[in-house]
């Protein structure tokens, strides 16, 4: 997850293009960003993406994100099926939304083909959320990065209905994302616990934090506003996908609990 420029001044001119009409439910109303998975295939070992997300789905992970950064949208559009399909077998295709990260022609490719993408998730040097609500139409998910108080007060201006969650970050120092944690004036930094909260806080939106977070951080999170944790290498590096998904769960769940 990356950062968002401010929105458009052209958008409300932004070309009609056709919009393509899903053979599936819409996810917006119903997403749970409890604990959300990003992946891509420069962050499994080798491994297929769908075999991971397969492992965290019998976890309970309840969100996916492919972000494959080195892939060309045929590649993408392929693997998005793919994971579509695992999703699918798992019979969780209307609990758990697949959303692509960037590429925003992928996305509303694959929905043209009637694959189940339920939407985009775009940072502040990506293409304006504005243009993605445009092209995806009212039944898509559209996520956006925030990692500072202006940003987040940027978000909150936007038009209503244009976005429907706010992913921030970094938590901590990681070597998933090469330009997580630059700023709008291109200064790197991270947020730590007292950063989310705050951003959590005053957020019109639903936010989702990530990087670096690991079990150890559950308790802390727990006591902020965030709906959930995203994460890239706690579970797509790991031998064990699977039980790495599980333990985050669990210590979510529990520090919910105790924080209730």
């Amino acid at each position: 997850m990356d950062t968002q420029h401010s929105p458009s001044p052209q958008a409300a001119d932004a070309p009609r293009l056709s919009v393509p009409s899903p053979a599936f439910a819409s996810m917006r109303n119903s997403f749970d960003l409890s604990a959300y998975l990003v992946l891509g295939p420069d962050d499994t070992h080798g491994r297929a993406v769908e075999d991971i997300v397969a492992a965290a789905l019998r976890a309970g992970i309840t969100f996916v994100q492919l972000r494959a950064k080195h892939s060309d949208a045929s590649e993408i559009i392929d693997m998005a099926g793919r994971i579509a399909r695992t999703i699918a077998d798992a019979g969780k295709s209307a609990t758990v939304p697949l959303v692509i990260d960037d590429r925003l022609d992928a996305t509303w490719q694959a929905r043209c083909e009637g694959i189940k993408v339920d939407g985009v998730h775009v940072g502040q040097t990506d293409i304006s959320v504005e243009y993605c609500r445009t092209l995806l139409g009212p039944d898509a998910i559209v996520g956006l990065s925030a990692n500072t108080e202006h940003l987040i007060d940027v978000v909150n201006a936007l038009p209503e209905g244009v976005i429907d969650y706010v992913g921030a970050g970094p938590v901590h120092p990681t070597i998933s994302k090469a330009d997580a944690g630059i700023d709008e004036n291109g200064v790197a930094h991270n947020l730590e616990i007292e950063g989310i909260r705050r951003l959590s806080e005053i957020s019109g939106y639903p936010v989702v934090a990530g990087g670096g977070v690991t079990a150890a951080d559950m308790p802390e999170l727990a006591r902020t506003k965030v709906a959930g944790w995203f994460v890239i290498s706690a579970i797509a590096s790991k031998a064990d996908p699977e039980r790495a998904t599980r333990e985050l769960i669990e210590a979510w769940k529990q520090a919910k609990r105790q924080h209730a």
